[in-house]
């Protein structure tokens, strides 16, 4: 791992971090307040948003690079608690 990890700058890395503390929050969010796990599976862009929970791609990517079990731990606990649709509705573009 660790030469995967002198692949990124530090401002990567820092960003990939706060990708995995993102999405701790949401899981834990989720797992108490009904009215943002129902905001999120209704439109996920404008939950994430209006809650500051916004993750860039190439964070989520570099995340995926240097630290892919803890991102798979996130993303299992995750999809525990959302519906099977959400990846889709959150990779897709919104249109217009």
């Amino acid at each position: 791992m660790s030469q995967q990890v002198a692949e990124y700058s530090a401002e990567q890395i820092d960003n990939a971090n706060k990708v995995a503390l993102t999405m701790e929050a949401m899981i834990g969010r989720l797992s108490y307040d009904e009215s943002f796990a129902t905001h999120l599976a209704n439109n996920p862009r404008e939950a994430l948003g209006a809650t500051g929970m916004l993750m860039e791609k190439e964070a989520v990517e570099v995340l995926m690079a240097t630290d892919p079990e803890r991102f798979d731990k996130l993303c299992e606990a995750l999809f525990d608690l959302v519906d099977s649709d959400f990846l889709h509705m959150m990779t897709n573009p919104s249109c217009g």
